[in-house]
């Protein structure tokens, strides 16, 4: 209790705190992060993004990845297909023919590169042949004439004549003989090691009996097939039995197109 004179007690004042007042939370953007007003880009997400740096250096590392991928793969699957096409032109492409010396029907020596410079047709026979020989022989001079009715295709093909008997078959006998067919044949002959390293070049069989006595007729064997040889000396087609004259004329006039087409040259 105050005594009388005591001042006047003031009105009790709301002591001072330092607490500062908590301040209002900022608005959270669309990224759901804080502190983004105005929905500006948070530089956060252009380290992360896809637009980022990161990202655009792995968008391009992918697309070149990508594009070396097909590109491998692209010159692999060519050179397959460039070996594939090799083995196919080797495989398809048969060994006949190569290098031969032998005698024509008038004594004079006769080579693979004799009749380079047009297209050959090569029979092997034996003169003493009875039926076979002279069907084929025929057979060719008919197919010669229907392509001497074409100018582009007359005079471009040598037929000849290699005997698979050279032990009976002399030069003189050969030219008698072939007078019988097409006047543009030539015939060739030689030493028996001579005819046989020919027929061996061009894949040809041949066979005379064993034992035949001095003077006996015999019959040879061989292989019934005319070799068509470009005039490179390479081998083109082989005709056989069942070919007809009409068939090989069409097929060797096609040849002779393709020839031409390609800008080559035909001696005449």
């Amino acid at each position: 209790m105050r005594g009388p004179g005591h001042p006047k007690a003031l009105p009790c004042r709301r002591a001072y705190s330092t607490e500062q007042p908590a301040k209002e939370k900022e608005p959270v953007g669309e990224s759901g992060n804080s502190g983004n007003k105005g929905g500006g880009t948070n530089s956060f997400l252009l380290s992360t993004g896809p637009l980022s740096p990161i990202g655009i250096g792995l968008f391009v590392l992918t697309s070149a990845g990508i594009v070396y991928f097909f590109t491998v793969t692209k010159e692999q699957v060519r050179a397959e297909r460039e070996k594939n096409k090799n083995k196919q032109e080797t495989v398809g492409k048969a060994d006949v023919g190569g290098p031969f010396e032998l005698t024509d029907q008038d004594g004079n020596v006769a080579t693979d590169r004799t009749f380079r410079g047009k297209f050959a047709l090569i029979y092997f026979g034996f003169c003493h042949c009875p039926d076979i020989c002279p069907d084929e022989l025929d057979k060719i001079g008919d197919a010669l004439d229907m392509l001497d009715r074409n100018p582009k295709t007359k005079d471009a093909i040598q037929p000849v004549f290699i005997t698979c008997d050279p032990q009976r078959d002399s030069p003189e006998d050969i030219k008698q003989y072939l007078k019988q067919f097409h006047p543009r044949f030539v015939g060739l002959t030689g030493s028996l090691d001579q005819v046989a390293a020919t027929c061996k070049a061009f894949r040809v069989y041949f066979s005379k009996p064993p034992k035949v006595a001095e003077g006996q007729d015999y019959l040879v064997d061989h292989s019934i097939f005319s070799y068509f040889m470009d005039p490179d000396g390479e081998f083109i087609d082989v005709y056989g039995k069942d070919k007809s004259a009409l068939a090989m004329a069409s097929d060797m006039e096609m040849r002779i197109g393709q020839f031409l087409d390609a800008g080559r040259k035909i001696q005449k």
